[in-house]
């Protein structure tokens, strides 16, 4: 029923600014036509008005790149989220304390959206960012905020049989494997990732939730598997306590 109500020239819209942000300066506009098997004229006449509102830049080479409108559009959908500021704020000051990186994200659907990252000064960085998405099986951040959904919700958007994604080879390999991390992380407050996101990496992440205790995000701390060792504990600590001065702060809104 959904579908009825789409507009096919939004989706296309939509389609090629997906592939112009993945790889900007990469796509000219035979390319794009032929990627998206759309003729010459359409396609123009798209690249031409996207442009006209900004949300494309055409460059020297005839090549295009995302235009200063999305910039914009960025920029207001992270302020539309007022936690973040407390989350700087409160994950600033636990960085320093623990010297490991920490990461605002919410949950839309089976994704999480990386809203913020406070990251320490080591010698071995994660290679995410504000707007990135990762499969919330495979991080502590996607854990802890599916484990504060009903189970409903958990079947709904893991049907049975419907296979989990590999993202390495630590990766959870099942839907049962993953309810029975949610349940676990639903009872501890906590959820994790060991080296099932990034090779390398592990990582506890702690929900974020509103005045009505609904989760609204969630703030992770990952490190090496090598600092693991020492620090999980201490990990632990500090999320649980940044996620709850986040929360206080949502609930004194």
């Amino acid at each position: 029923m959904a579908e009825k109500y789409q507009v096919p020239a939004v989706l296309r819209a939509n389609e090629v600014l997906r592939l112009i942000a993945a790889e900007p300066a990469r796509w000219k506009l035979m390319e794009l036509s032929r990627r998206l098997n759309v003729n010459k004229s359409s396609m123009y006449a798209m690249l031409t008005t996207l442009e006209r509102m900004r949300w494309v830049d055409k460059l020297a080479d005839d090549t295009y790149a995302l235009g200063s409108a999305m910039g914009e559009f960025g920029g207001a959908y992270f302020r539309q989220h007022d936690y973040i500021a407390a989350f700087h704020r409160e994950a600033g000051v636990a960085k320093r304390r623990i010297g490991e990186t920490f990461q605002l994200g919410k949950l839309e659907g089976r994704e999480v959206v990386y809203l913020a990252k406070e990251e320490a000064d080591t010698p071995v960085r994660l290679a995410s960012s504000p707007g990135m998405r990762f499969p919330a099986h495979a991080t502590a951040l996607g854990k802890a905020m599916l484990a504060g959904l009903p189970e409903e919700t958990w079947l709904s958007l893991y049907p049975d049989g419907e296979p989990l994604q590999r993202v390495t080879p630590h990766s959870l390999p099942s839907r049962d494997a993953l309810f029975a991390e949610l349940r676990a992380a639903a009872a501890a407050g906590v959820a994790y990732d060991l080296q099932e996101g990034v090779l390398g990496f592990c990582c506890v992440a702690a929900p974020v939730v509103d005045s009505e205790g609904r989760v609204i995000a969630g703030v992770s701390c990952s490190m090496t598997v090598h600092e693991w060792e020492r620090k999980q504990q201490q990990a632990e600590a500090e999320v649980r306590e940044v996620a709850k001065r986040i929360s206080a702060s949502r609930q004194r809104l």
